[in-house]
């Protein structure tokens, strides 16, 4: 029998938030392995190669990048921040309307307020609402350094005597949703700039906290993106005395007495272990790997009620240009005037855009790699049209894409003579690569409904085994992840009556 130095983990999924908690676990003298169904790490965030251009699948910005702020030591502490170049922005995005007037959403506050008030006199008492918030949660920094789960009383009155001043806030733009909000605004730019740029359905206060890491400089681009990121983290953990087992697809999570044992792979090979953590695919794990037989009120709540709502599914439309588009935003959104058909349940009337000209692996020289998202909220159609008529499946990929390139011709010139490269993703393919329920690159969406929700790190009944990432959260991002990992490694150690430490015997040693 192990003991509690040497107990022995199975992570399920070498994405960021397998790969932190496994880094965090080796750290505290654990013996991990991951097992990843797919041949290389990061899960969702990926990159990959099409032609001369490298299309980086997951990261239109990093959070987390500043000293001073609460994400960085999560981040630092797996890998070294100060060796990546990352590129800060002028602006969050802009909006052009369908009269091709524009908001931009500068990322230094002064210059925001400005805009809006430039642009929209008549809305000045919402725009300072707006702006105030803004001032005032840029001061803030909120307490996330140990999970809620292991505060003692004297931490949570901490946390308490942190937030007290911004709880009032906190509270009212919760219950306000970003759509809400817009619908006060007289000006009818800046009123389809937030409903366009702001995600409806958000609770002000989420939407307004990207401006707010904008402002401080904790959030920009990574030269070399996703695959740089997902590659120094798999480092790391190798660094660390971890193993990876790639093309190693778990087919089921073995339990004995309500404990969890092991994992059976897709190849029939056993493997056994003291605990089980499942880094990947939150159903999956539950429902497929567990067969459903351990379910408490969280598990149900959240795959069995109205409570959580996956994230609205989108494709992922990849173009390569033979012409330098960096003199464009890096992020607008704009209206069209012909209306993209994408699916029974989606037809868009406006697309976002993204180039990486800032990242010279995107693209060769003097050529630009641009990125769209329209919304594809039929998933299950792209799925069946895929298994069951690929060349239908293929027409219809490139016919989106050919509607999209002709309305970027429309908007900006230029474009449909000069595309080199063209790649569409649906949610058929996030299925097949990472097997994420519903084929959305983003779990839960954050609403009013689920503030304050638990963090589903086990289920009550079945002990050994831990979940973390996004579908144990609630939401997304590479921030959350890497810090759920190191969250739940705290929990483990707890558990396990070990004094958890975040510094490496490598790392100390260097020091």
């Amino acid at each position: 029998m192990n003991n509690k130095r040497n107990k022995k983990v199975i992570v399920i999924g070498a994405g960021l938030a397998g790969l932190s908690v496994g880094s965090y676990l080796q750290m505290n003298g654990f013996e991990t392995e991951i097992f990843e169904s797919y041949n290389k790490p990061g899960g969702l965030c990926t990159s990959w190669k099409r032609k001369n251009f490298n299309i980086d699948g997951c990261i239109h910005f990093m959070g987390g990048l500043s000293p001073d702020e609460v994400y960085y030591p999560f981040w630092d502490k797996l890998i070294d921040m100060k060796s990546i170049d990352f590129v800060f922005f002028d602006s969050h995005s802009v909006v052009d309307d369908k009269d091709g007037k524009r908001i931009i959403f500068y990322s230094d506050i002064n210059k925001l307020e400005q805009e809006f008030l430039s642009k929209a006199p008549e809305d000045t008492k919402q725009i300072k609402i707006l702006i105030s918030l803004i001032r005032k949660f840029n001061k803030a920094r909120f307490p996330i350094e140990k999970p809620y789960e292991l505060m003692s009383v004297t931490d949570k009155l901490k946390v308490a005597y942190t937030m007290f001043p911004y709880l009032r806030s906190m509270r009212k733009y919760l219950r306000i949703t970003s759509h809400e909000f817009a619908s006060r605004l007289k000006n009818p730019t800046l009123r389809y700039a937030i409903e366009t740029a702001f995600v409806g359905h958000l609770p002000l206060f989420y939407a307004i906290m990207p401006l707010i890491w904008r402002n401080k400089k904790d959030t920009g681009y990574p030269q070399g993106g996703a695959g740089l990121i997902s590659s120094m983290m798999e480092q790391s953990y190798y660094e660390l005395g971890g193993r990876i087992h790639y093309k190693s697809k778990v087919k089921k999570i073995i339990t004995e007495n309500d404990a969890a044992k092991g994992v059976e792979l897709e190849s029939g090979d056993i493997h056994s272990c003291d605990i089980v953590i499942n880094a990947a695919d939150g159903r999956a794990g539950i429902y497929d790997l567990l067969a459903g037989k351990y379910k408490d009120k969280n598990i149900i709540e959240r795959y069995e009620s109205d409570t959580f709502e996956t994230i609205n599914k989108t494709l992922y439309v990849a173009i390569g240009l033979n012409r330098d588009f960096s003199n464009e935003p890096r992020k607008i959104y704009f209206h069209i005037n012909k209306p993209i058909y994408i699916d029974k349940m989606t037809t868009m009337d406006h697309l976002e855009l993204t180039h990486y000209c800032a990242d010279p692996s995107s693209a060769p020289k003097g050529k630009s790699l641009i990125v769209l998202m329209p919304e594809a909220k039929d998933w299950e159609y792209w799925v069946d049209l895929r298994k069951n008529d690929r060349p239908k499946y293929r027409e219809e990929k490139q016919r989106i894409a050919d509607a999209i390139i002709a309305t970027l011709d429309e908007k900006f010139g230029n474009i449909k003579a000069n595309v080199e490269m063209t790649d569409v993703a649906t949610p058929a393919t996030y299925i097949r690569f990472t097997n994420n329920w519903t084929g959305g690159q983003i779990s839960w969406k954050a609403t009013k409904k689920t503030f304050g929700k638990p963090t589903t790190w086990n289920i009550k009944g079945l002990n050994n085994f831990y979940m973390t990432g996004q579908w144990a959260g609630t939401s997304g991002g590479l921030n959350n992840v890497v810090m759920m990992g190191n969250h739940l490694a705290q929990i483990i150690c707890k558990d396990e009556g070990i004094e958890f430490t975040d510094q490496s015997l490598k790392k100390t040693k260097k020091e």
